[in-house]
C-alpha cells in the first residue's frame, strides 16, 4: 500500500497537475490514516472529570464532530455539559442561488438543537452568541473586546473544571480566532479549568496531524465506540452540512472529514494559557 501510493504520487508529479489531482485524494486518505496510528501511539487514555464542562464550537456541528462521543459519555454519566456556539454559521452556503445565509443561519440552529439533544444536552445548557461567520479574523477591536467580555462572562458564570476548544491550527481562520477570543477571555476570568483541543478540519489537512504526532506530548484519546450510534445519530441531524443542498451536487462537509471525525476514537490535546505578559489572544500552541 505505501509503496504503491509512493509511485502514484510520483507519476503524478511527472505527468503533471491533471494526474496529480487524481493522486491528491489517495495520498491525503493514506497520510491521515499514518497520523492516526500516530496519534494512537502517542495518546493516553482521556479520563472523565466530575465538574462542569463548555465545549465551545465555532460552528453548529463542531461540537458533534469533535466531541460528540465525549459529550454522550459525559451526559450518560450525568455530568454536567454547556454548549457555546460562536458564530451563527451562516456563511456554509455562500453562493448558493436559493438559500440566503439568514436561512442557513436559522437552520443550523435547529440542527444543533437537535443534535445535542441526541447527545443528551438541555436546551437551557447551549448558548447561541450569534457571531456573523466568517467574520471572526476580521472583526473590529469594538466587536472583538465585546466577544471577549461575553465569554469571560460566561466561564466566570459556568465556573468549569474543563474546556473544549477547536485545535489552533486547525485549517480554518474562523477556528483559530475562537480558539484566540477563548484564550483571551481564560486570562480575563477568575477561573482556571483544564484546557483541551479538538481537531476537525485538521482531519483534512495531514500537515496539521503530522505535526501533532511529532511533537505534542499531550495527546489523550478516547474510544467512542459505546457512543458510535449516538455520534452518528447526531451528525445526521446537520443535513445541511452532511446532504448535498441542489442545485450544488455535493455537500457542504467532504464526506471523508466527516468519516474521520465519526472514527472510533476522539483524539484531545492538552492546552496550557502563555504566562503572564504574553498577548492571551494569541498563544503558543503546544
Amino acid at each position: 500500500m505505501t509503496i504503491a501510493a509512493i509511485l502514484i504520487v510520483l507519476v503524478a508529479v511527472i505527468a503533471g497537475p491533471t494526474l496529480w489531482r487524481l493522486a491528491k485524494p489517495a495520498t491525503r486518505t493514506l497520510a491521515l490514516s499514518f497520523c492516526q496510528l500516530g496519534l494512537r501511539a502517542r495518546s493516553r487514555p482521556f479520563q472523565l472529570r466530575s465538574g462542569a464542562c463548555i465545549i465551545f464550537a465555532p460552528h453548529q456541528d463542531d461540537e458533534s464532530l469533535g466531541c460528540g462521543g465525549l459529550i454522550a459519555r459525559k451526559r450518560n454519566e450525568g455530568l454536567p455539559v454547556q454548549v457555546v456556539f460562536i458564530t451563527d454559521g451562516g456563511a456554509s452556503h455562500l453562493g448558493h442561488p436559493a438559500i440566503s445565509a439568514g436561512e442557513i443561519a436559522s437552520r443550523r440552529r435547529r440542527e444543533a438543537l437537535g443534535a445535542l439533544a441526541i447527545l443528551g444536552v438541555e436546551s437551557c445548557a447551549i448558548h447561541f452568541l450569534d457571531e456573523p461567520d466568517s467574520t471572526l479574523d476580521n472583526l473590529v477591536p469594538e466587536r472583538q473586546a465585546a466577544l471577549i467580555d461575553r465569554l469571560a462572562a460566561l466561564l466566570a458564570e459556568v465556573h468549569p473544571a474543563e474546556i473544549f476548544l477547536p485545535c489552533s491550527p486547525d485549517g480554518s481562520t474562523e477556528h483559530d480566532s475562537a480558539f484566540s477570543f477563548i484564550c483571551a477571555a481564560l486570562a480575563r476570568a477568575s477561573v482556571r479549568p483544564e484546557i483541551w483541543q479538538y481537531p476537525v478540519w485538521s482531519w483534512w489537512n495531514p500537515g496539521l496531524l503530522f505535526t501533532r504526532v511529532l511533537s505534542n506530548d499531550g495527546c489523550y484519546a478516547q474510544p467512542t465506540e459505546d457512543y458510535a450510534v449516538i455520534k452518528t445519530q447526531a451528525l445526521a441531524r446537520y443535513r445541511s452540512q452532511m446532504e448535498p443542498t441542489p442545485p450544488w451536487s455535493a455537500p457542504v462537509l467532504p464526506p471523508r472529514l466527516v468519516q474521520n471525525c465519526n472514527s472510533p476514537r476522539e483524539f484531545f490535546f492538552r492546552f496550557f494559557l502563555p504566562p503572564p505578559g504574553v498577548d492571551p489572544a494569541r498563544p503558543p500552541v503546544i
